[in-house]
């Protein structure tokens, strides 16, 4: 991520130049046939691969005059694989991927604007549709959209109601309530654990910390995207990875390798029953369902903790999720088609049946669907994580920045840090300020 952010303005164009035309013969057919090539990240597990091509042949039959090269890419290769179709000028005609992509790419002089999607959806009523106008504000830069919101991807914490009420404890609701309940149900001698989060230094671990940072009142920008990390939000962005990393060494209620979890490990603790707490994303509700339907009626999903920071920093970390289109492809006002097209209400919801809780619409005429009403877990989430939401740049917006952070896993380190006992909190948040200070050049 570190060298994309790199790729200099001179060198871009210098790439554009040399490998652009070698790419435009393949582009539209002799016939004015318009080939797309469209690269998914995030919709290519078997269930949600098999819904998106039935969307995608429902376009072809919309559109005849415009085909659609589906091209899975995987979450393991995303970051090299987009770096060296921007050195190649091989980018995809559309894309869907990580939360900050269009904003770096952009910051490389690869996007096309979206401001006309933008303009189009605010005359029509789509934009006052979209449930959190965080959802496409985060893409503006330097007067510009350079991606538009197409799914959410929410970060719930679950737990066993049985286990609760066996002991007469009531779902937490507070900081103090959750780390209570999180001890008392520790039993590992029958094999349950208080509580299990992924700590290894991945992706997913800074996930949970920033939703604690958010809950102290903390944050890595300000309202005006400057660097707070470890000046202003220091204290509250400690008291919170102390109380994360607490869990596993202080009160020590956590399986003993979470030091190395990632977000299966986790989730597999969890769905297992092993686990009271269980720390996740909106897939373990279809985990549940498929692997372990007999837990169904004995999961809850909490309501987001109120944490130190009060009733205003009752948040959660989440991810508004982009499509978004490469500035020098052939067939870009076929790909605008495409991408209005497709981020629409109610298109998609065969891939949120496809996969209950793993993928969260935008517009809020789709939100509250049957589908999420007549399934517990769904309503739950919706009710009690959905509305509280929002994404890491949080309250700013519009930083290509924070792309590096978070694929360099800049906040992801201190809590790995502190839990296999390498940094004390202090220091962990320090130096992790002082590498971000690097990517913001302050």
């Amino acid at each position: 991520m570190s060298s994309e952010s790199g790729i200099n303005r001179r060198e871009t164009l210098a790439l554009a130049m040399g490998g652009l035309f070698a790419l435009t013969s393949g582009e539209a057919s002799a016939q004015g046939q318009a080939n797309l090539t469209f690269w998914t990240v995030r919709l290519n597990t078997p269930e949600l691969a098999a819904a998106l091509k039935t969307i995608l042949a429902d376009f072809e039959k919309e559109n005849p005059g415009i085909k659609i090269k589906h091209e899975p890419v995987s979450g393991n290769l995303v970051y090299p694989k987009f770096l060296t179709a921007i050195r190649g000028q091989s980018m995809p005609d559309i894309a869907e991927a990580y939360s900050y992509h269009p904003l770096q790419f952009a910051a490389v002089d690869q996007m096309e604007p979206m401001d006309d999607i933008i303009a189009l959806w605010k005359s029509n009523g789509t934009l006052a549709n979209i449930f959190n106008e965080f959802a496409y504000k985060k893409f503006l830069w330097k007067d510009h959209y350079w991606g538009v919101p197409y799914n959410l991807d929410i970060r719930p914490v679950y737990y066993r109601k049985d286990l609760l009420e066996a002991k007469g404890i009531k779902p937490p609701t507070t900081w103090a309530e959750f780390q209570a309940a999180a001890i008392a149900l520790n039993d590992p001698a029958s094999g349950t654990f208080g509580v299990v989060f992924p700590a290894g230094n991945f992706h997913i671990t800074q996930h949970f910390y920033m939703s604690f940072m958010f809950q102290a009142g903390g944050s890595i920008l300000d309202k005006d995207g400057n660097l707070i990390f470890g000046t202003t939000a220091k204290d509250a962005n400690i008291k919170a990875l102390v109380y994360l990393t607490d869990f596993a060494t202080k009160h020590k209620v956590t399986p003993p390798g979470i030091a190395s979890y990632n977000t299966d490990d986790a989730h597999t603790i969890f769905v297992q029953g092993r686990a009271a707490f269980g720390f996740g994303t909106g897939e373990v509700i279809s985990r549940v369902m498929k692997e372990n339907p007999a837990m169904f009626d004995k999961v809850g999903i909490l309501e987001v903790l109120e944490g130190p920071g009060g009733p205003s920093n009752k948040l959660t970390a989440a991810f508004y999720n982009p499509m978004f289109v490469w500035k020098h492809s052939p067939v870009k006002e076929q790909a605008k088609t495409f991408v209005k097209w497709f981020v629409q209400p109610g298109r998609l919801e065969r891939l949120y049946e496809a996969a209950p809780g793993r993928h969260w619409p935008i517009f809020k005429t789709d939100i509250d669907a049957p589908r999420v009403k007549n399934n517990r877990l769904l309503d739950e989430a919706l009710r009690k994580v959905v509305p509280y939401s929002t994404d890491f740049a949080y309250p700013g917006f519009g930083r290509p920045e924070m792309g590096v952070i978070d694929g360099e896993k800049m906040f992801a380190a201190p809590v790995n840090e502190v839990v296999v006992g390498a940094k004390t909190p202090e220091k962990a948040v320090m130096d992790a300020h002082e590498a971000m200070k690097k990517v913001f050049q302050v």
